[in-house]
């Protein structure tokens, strides 16, 4: 017969590891390898938990200016909403 799991207890354990994570050094030995920052993001994806502050993404490199240019273009033509490479369909 199964017992029925004590989340509690998990909830405790999430804590304590954010905690230990948000520590300068756990975050200085992540940050100097991609592969561990993705592993460690994977881990809090799943457990549903938020994940420390130096593990969020920053807004930066050209996606984030092509969409801040983009919506600053958006602000000024509002009436242009149609996507990149939009084709109008033929009429029948």
């Amino acid at each position: 017969m199964r017992h029925p799991h004590d989340f509690s207890e998990d909830c405790q354990d999430m804590l304590a590891l954010s905690d230990r994570l948000n520590h300068p050094e756990a975050a200085a030995y992540f940050d100097g390898n991609a592969h561990r920052r993705a592993t460690v993001r994977a881990i809090f994806d799943i457990m549903g938990a938020a994940p420390p502050t130096w593990l969020e993404r920053s807004p930066s490199g050209r996606a984030s200016v092509t969409k801040a240019a983009m919506d600053r273009f958006r602000a000024d033509n509002p009436q242009e909403r149609l996507p990149r490479g939009y084709v109008p369909p033929k009429s029948r």
